[in-house]
């Protein structure tokens, strides 16, 4: 069973690899208009020094992976080891294959664009690509500790995109920012309308290491652990977050109790879920979503 989950996951890697490069090597590229973030990066050193801005990705997120396990571990390098190696390899491949998909209308051609993007995105939106979001959990972590994760994740969308103003024009970088908005809202629709119900369970409790061993090794999530203060007891407590479905939610609640976390000690542990209506964590679609101001 396990392996068979190891290998649609697999699966599910390199089919958002090769969509995600599609989108960038035959619909971005070939209209005249670049993306946003660590890609963006690349295409602006492109400009500059004449190397492939695929190869300059690879050298960029090896760098965030390098920098992530001085800071951050190298647990949370594993969560996008794979992906940061893979990712750059597909995208340097397809931008060596002739294929061009040019539309009349280069809006059309922006929405087309975020659209099969966002779906590639979506296939893996829980392991990271070794991006901004790797870089704003550095961040947060490690210099801007009460900074929301979502305003940090802003922060560095615009400083990428005022950086690209240096090789790009304000036309070419306004259809990147527009795409970068298009593809979140649909890999959105992809999270949460092609797929199970999906839940971010959150648990507070003072030693998380077997329910964080179960969550990886019999689940087959990844999970995000953090320090947090009692308000009331202003006792230091381990927070853990991850996301699963109804039915990992079952066998996680079921762990807990059969565990001992809730029945011998009240208190130690707390569990909290919630129905992932928007578990996003796209600071750009965070800030300009009115719902969710």
């Amino acid at each position: 069973m396990r392996s068979h989950h190891r290998t649609a996951a697999l699966l599910n890697m390199v089919l958002s690899c090769v969509i995600c490069s599609i989108a960038v090597n035959w619909i971005a590229l070939p209209n005249g208009f670049v993306v946003t973030g660590i890609t963006g990066l690349a295409m602006t050193a492109e400009t500059f020094t004449g190397i492939n801005y695929a190869l300059i990705y690879y050298g960029l997120t090896l760098a965030i992976l390098l920098f992530t396990a001085v800071t951050l571990g190298y647990k949370e390098v594993s969560s996008i080891l794979f992906l940061s190696i893979l990712y750059p390899l597909v995208l340097w491949v397809l931008n060596h294959v002739q294929v061009e998909i040019i539309l009349k209308e280069k809006l059309i051609a922006v929405m087309f664009f975020g659209v099969v993007y966002g779906a590639g995105a979506g296939l893996t939106y829980r392991m990271g690509y070794g991006g901004t979001d790797t870089l704003s959990k550095i961040l947060k972590q490690k210099v801007f500790k009460a900074a929301e994760l979502k305003n940090l994740l802003l922060c560095l969308d615009a400083v990428i995109m005022l950086i690209m103003l240096s090789a790009f024009s304000l036309d070419t970088v306004a259809y990147a920012f527009v795409g970068q908005i298009i593809y979140v809202n649909s890999m959105n629709y992809v999270i949460f309308n092609m797929g199970p119900h999906l839940y971010e369970i959150q648990i507070v409790c003072e030693d998380p290491r077997a329910i964080e061993r179960f969550i990886i090794e019999e689940i087959g999530k990844s999970a995000t652990i953090s320090k947090v203060i009692g308000g009331y007891s202003q006792a230091d407590k381990i927070q853990l977050d991850c996301v699963c479905n109804s039915r990992e939610y079952v066998q996680l609640r079921e762990f807990i109790r059969d565990s001992g976390y809730l029945a011998t000690i009240p208190g130690v542990c707390i569990m909290l879920t919630i129905l992932a209506l928007n578990l996003l964590g796209d600071g750009l679609r965070d800030a300009l979503d009115p719902r969710l101001k």
